[in-house]
């Protein structure tokens, strides 16, 4: 059953408002954001784009530039012990949305002075592999052999001091990765492969637990691209993992 094309009416504007607020952000302190991210939400309150949907993907991809941002702003490493705040908000109305975006990025900006600092060198050096070989065959006990040390070793250390497992951080780190390539307009079979994924219905499927849809509905939400046409709506799906 195809559904009903979605009403994007008012997306460009919040695009705009979207690249807007970035521009802002990355040209102030993050003492300074609450302001930006205010006018960025009361400009989006009264657009036209009503689809909850779409504007759930566009906060979300915009919670995680500012992850991006903050990690550059505080010097620490993207896995400084924060949680994920990438996946997009549950689309129920434009209000639930924007103020679930609004409580994320506060909770973002409140952890900045609490998050935790990477103090192993073992860790550090495990983050560095990780950012150097993401898009490799790269497990724990790869990892592990690299460092010179234990499994366990080397997954209990990373978790004391990051908050999270050695695989969610690959895992994250390939998928920000691929986000960022579909942004900029790579062709979605080719990002799989580009981050290190070899079964598509894997990625297909982590992408959407991280941002809450499929990489197509992703670019056409972000990027504003037009839906395909019902054919080729239907040829797709039926190449993509079931």
């Amino acid at each position: 059953m195809v559904e009903a094309r979605t009403n994007l009416r008012g997306l460009a504007t919040v695009v705009r408002l979207k690249t807007d607020v970035l521009g802002h952000l990355a040209r102030s302190r993050s003492e300074e954001w609450g302001q930006h991210i205010d006018r960025f939400i009361r400009g989006a309150a009264v657009s036209e784009l009503e689809d909850a949907t779409a504007l759930s993907v566009l906060v979300a991809d915009l919670v995680e530039e500012i992850r991006v941002l903050l990690c550059q702003d505080t010097g620490a490493n993207s896995a400084g012990g924060e949680r994920s705040t990438a996946s997009a908000p549950v689309a129920t109305s434009k209000g639930d949305v924007l103020a679930q975006f609004r409580a994320e990025v506060g909770e973002l900006l409140a952890g900045i002075a609490g998050a935790r600092e990477i103090r192993s060198p073992l860790v550090a050096r495990t983050l560095r592999l990780i950012e150097e070989r993401y898009r490799e065959r790269l497990t724990l006990e790869v990892l592990a052999a690299a460092l010179g040390r234990s499994k366990g070793h080397v997954a209990t250390l990373f978790r004391e001091q990051t908050g999270e497992s050695v695989h969610g951080f690959m895992t994250k780190m390939r998928l920000h990765h691929a986000a960022a390539l579909i942004r900029a307009g790579e062709k979605i079979e080719v990002v799989s492969l580009l981050v290190g994924y070899r079964s598509k219905k894997n990625f297909y499927r982590q992408f959407k637990d991280q941002y809450g849809v499929t990489p197509v509905a992703y670019r056409t939400s972000v990027l504003g691209l037009t839906p395909p046409s019902p054919r080729r709506a239907r040829q797709a799906q039926s190449e993509w993992p079931q």
